[in-house]
């Protein structure tokens, strides 16, 4: 018999989709993520249930997973209620029991096997991988409130010093591990994060501008801000910060997209300060969304989170 925990990997790939269903990168991520909790909680259920020696292990296991995978579970059915119509949603869990029913259908051979799961979800609780499917659940278990995965300490560090799109540069801004790394198609953007393993519709971008012998001196506030911004961009509010002890501004803007086919909005909260003959802005954004969506209560969902990075962000010279 094939270890549990690869039973419950089978599990969570296995999920299909018809050409019917038209499900979004995140909801996809969603449902494969939640395959894979509920057969972890299967798997360790059963391994109570054949060894009746082993459920206090059992138990204890089940109840440190609670701090993360139990929430992330929570919130998964929670989002995937909202997302999915009651047909979609049964025919959902109906899958998974199934599949769940015929991989864990055969007793474990050997006791031994069942300790070894249980040691491996004990590393898995850990989450010190940071692959795909830790991150998947990390993403999830904060998806009610983003900012906690930072205060939690599930951060990497990142810094533009060396970086080849940011020469001389040398800051350092710490990252939700749940985020996933990728190429930005502006030259001014060192990096960009996406939520959700590069899933969500959430995005932090770290943008170095050289200025200027003429702008060199910049002092930041609402109207030097206000000639930097487009046409095409509604300033919000602005608010004076320090970041690493260097005065800065907070600046919250909706900016409209002429896409060939159709209008977007993207809405971003922009941390910018300068030093050494540098500007440096650490955006949040949410979007593109459709033109008539009402992003205040989106952004003021991640906004704490905005602002913890921009708080812990560091000059690294």
């Amino acid at each position: 018999m094939r270890t549990l925990l690869l039973i419950i990997y089978c599990v969570f790939t296995s999920l299909s989709y018809s050409q019917e269903q038209k499900f979004t990168p995140k909801l996809k991520l969603a449902m494969e993520t939640y395959a894979f909790l509920k057969g972890q909680s299967a798997a360790l259920k059963k391994v109570g249930i054949q060894f009746p020696e082993l459920q206090n292990d059992v138990k204890a296991v089940a109840d440190s997973s609670q701090l993360v995978f139990g929430r992330a579970e929570k919130n998964i059915d929670q989002f995937l209620k909202y997302e999915l119509d009651n047909v979609e949603f049964t025919s959902m869990q109906r899958r998974i029991d199934s599949l769940l029913n015929e991989h864990l259908k055969h007793p474990i051979q050997k006791e031994e096997y069942a300790r070894n799961f249980l040691k491996k979800v004990r590393f898995e609780l850990l989450l010190s991988k940071a692959d795909d499917i830790q991150k998947s659940i990390i993403s999830f278990a904060y998806y009610d409130a983003p900012h906690q995965e930072v205060i939690d300490g599930h951060v990497v560090d990142f810094t533009t010093n060396r970086h080849p799109k940011a020469e001389k540069s040398a800051v350092k801004v710490i990252i939700p591990k749940s985020w996933r790394a990728e190429e930005a198609e502006m030259s001014e953007t060192v990096q960009q994060f996406t939520s959700h393993d590069g899933k969500g519709s959430e995005k932090i971008l770290i943008v170095v501008h050289d200025l200027t012998a003429e702008d060199k001196n910049i002092i930041l506030n609402k109207k030097t801000i206000s000639e930097m911004v487009s046409s095409h961009t509604n300033i919000i509010r602005t608010e004076t910060i320090t970041i690493d002890g260097l005065p800065g501004m907070m600046i919250e803007v909706e900016e409209i997209l002429n896409l060939s086919d159709t209008r977007k909005k993207i809405r971003m909260l922009q941390f910018m300060f300068a030093y050494n003959q540098k500007l440096y802005c650490l955006q949040g954004s949410i979007g593109p969304a459709d033109i008539n969506q009402n992003l205040d209560r989106h952004i003021k969902k991640y906004e704490p989170l905005f602002r913890l990075i921009a708080a812990g962000t560091q000059i690294v010279d």
